[in-house]
């Protein structure tokens, strides 16, 4: 049964749990979803320093310094 991407992205109330051990290359599944370059180096940048598997996206959480953000 596939399920999509609902496998590993979560919507949770104000942002996205995204479990990236879920996939091989996650980055690549992220581009081929069209995520902004920026948000993919911020994804790779924390996957190599501190070999996180799961991240939460949330519109309240602290801005992280020296990353691009975007004002929607």
């Amino acid at each position: 049964m596939d399920y999509g991407n609902a496998e590993w992205i979560h919507y949770t109330g104000s942002g996205y749990l995204i479990r990236l051990e879920a996939w091989s290359f996650p980055v690549l599944r992220l581009k081929r979803l069209e995520l902004s370059k920026a948000c993919r180096r911020l994804v790779v940048t924390l996957i190599r320093r501190y070999a996180i598997g799961i991240l939460h996206l949330d519109a309240f959480g602290e801005l992280l310094p020296g990353f691009e953000i975007f004002d929607w």
